[in-house]
């Protein structure tokens, strides 16, 4: 049974002998059509890609160098700041506040300074770099309630829709964030706050 000849392969006829089977006028016209609106389709969306690529998106900082930048900046911050933790006496608290507040200006600082026209150049970037100012000056008086009123709470600064300029800090990145706010700058637990 498994010896059974089968069909030789490639097959013993040419199967092109045979000529093609006729094609209707109207199909031919639906071919062409179909063809020819997937070529504009295509240049279409390639035109529409490499219009994107070269637009800055708005409310989005996107330029790569700055973003490298930001990012080693940024995270010499938090590291900063996370080894600050605030403690200890009112006065002490408020002290920490300001040594935090300073590694914050100094990112910016170091910021502007390395990527200057970039950041000239991207004005989502200047906002971010203006929002990371406001929340230190916010802080800086917080700092000074502080010593007056162990109880005080830090105001953080809301733009024009009334949302915390933090959530915009954070939401200014095209894919991964380069740069988040660290929980402590716009929400510091003092001794007080937390009934120490």
């Amino acid at each position: 049974m498994l010896d059974a000849p089968g069909p030789g392969y490639p097959p013993p006829r040419n199967t092109w002998q045979f000529p093609p089977p006729e094609v209707r006028t109207r199909w031919k016209w639906i071919a062409v059509l179909a063809t020819v609106l997937g070529l504009v389709g295509a240049a279409g969306l390639t035109t529409l890609l490499v219009v994107l690529g070269s637009q800055d998106f708005s409310g989005l900082i996107g330029d790569e160098e700055l973003t490298d930048t930001i990012a080693s900046q940024c995270e010499l911050m938090t590291a900063t700041i996370d080894s600050m933790p605030l403690s200890g006496s009112t006065p002490r608290q408020a002290a920490t506040i300001v040594d935090q507040n300073r590694a914050v200006e100094l990112m910016v600082l170091a910021i502007r300074r390395e990527n200057a026209r970039e950041v000239r150049d991207d004005e989502p970037a200047e906002q971010w770099l203006q929002d990371w100012e406001r929340l230190v000056d916010a802080r800086e008086r917080y700092a000074r309630q502080l010593l007056r009123d162990p109880e005080a709470s830090l105001e953080v600064p809301r733009d024009a829709d009334g949302h915390k300029i933090t959530e915009r800090m954070n939401d200014v990145w095209l894919g991964d964030p380069a740069c988040t706010v660290p929980r402590t700058l716009a929400n510091p637990r003092t001794d007080a706050y937390m009934g120490v």
